[in-house]
């Protein structure tokens, strides 16, 4: 198994249409004068987003083969209509980053490769219409769950250890008991089925269980190192090196 290989080579190849414009919360993070500002107005309704906070994820995979260990990390923020979810192959520099603006209608993916974040209308970027939909978060069977009886903390939330048995593998599975689930809407934000992320499919494949880590040892743990819940200051990812690939202006007409 090649995994380490595998991950590092992580192109997103988005294309969007030329024809809209940036929200001005998200002109912020690119250099001044590179995007258009939305004009302001009602662009409703709009849903929102089932969760209000932030949370990071740590994903280590080993390769028992090769003896490489590596790190990767994925950011969460968001409030009611607003999200920003970041990957990180080196901690502290963002090489994808999605930002979402459901009432706008937009959706922003920046990329370290090339330096380019590409614009388009939100549906071909995210999957939105599966927020607040119950059971389309849910991409596999429920799972066989056997109590261990320990508990601990993790991230500071309260979580009760289980044995998770599906098919021929054995994980420990660390869960909270938390209400929305602060990875329901993960399957909306972002392309789940590329690259690494199909890994980190693990924190938002059980639907309304909330699992704070995974162990499938040696080869896996996918553990929450930080989570907030409620409104918090949106990250700050330096973007300003970025070329804004189809911004334009509205057409009012």
């Amino acid at each position: 198994m090649r995994t380490s290989i595998l991950l590092l080579l992580f192109p997103l190849a988005l294309h969007a249409s030329a024809q809209h414009a940036l929200p001005s919360w998200i002109t912020a993070f690119f250099a001044e004068g590179s995007t258009t500002a939305m004009p302001e107005g009602v662009r409703g309704p709009v849903k929102h987003n089932t969760f209000i906070g932030s949370y990071t994820a740590q994903l280590t995979i080993r390769d028992t083969t090769d003896g490489i260990t590596q790190r990767l990390y994925l950011s969460a923020w968001q409030d009611s209509t607003r999200g920003i979810m970041q990957l990180e192959l080196i901690r502290g520099i963002p090489h994808t980053t999605w930002f979402a603006d459901i009432e706008a209608n937009i959706g922003v993916v920046a990329n370290v490769i090339g330096r380019k974040a590409v614009v388009s209308e939100l549906k071909d970027v995210l999957l939105v219409d599966r927020l607040r939909e119950p059971g389309k978060i849910r991409e596999f069977a429920p799972p066989r769950l056997e109590a261990t009886g320990k508990r601990e903390d993790i991230a500071g939330v309260p979580c009760t250890q289980f044995n998770l048995i599906e098919a021929r593998d054995t994980m420990d599975i660390w869960t909270a008991d938390l209400s929305p689930s602060p990875f329901a809407d993960g399957p909306a934000w972002m392309p789940l089925n590329q690259g690494p992320l199909k890994t980190f499919r693990l924190l938002f494949k059980f639907g309304d269980l909330v699992a704070f880590r995974f162990a499938l040892q040696p080869l896996l743990e996918l553990e929450v190192l930080e989570f907030t819940a409620g409104p918090t200051p949106p990250p700050s990812p330096d973007l300003s090196s970025y070329e804004v690939v189809g911004v334009a202006p509205v057409d009012k007409h």
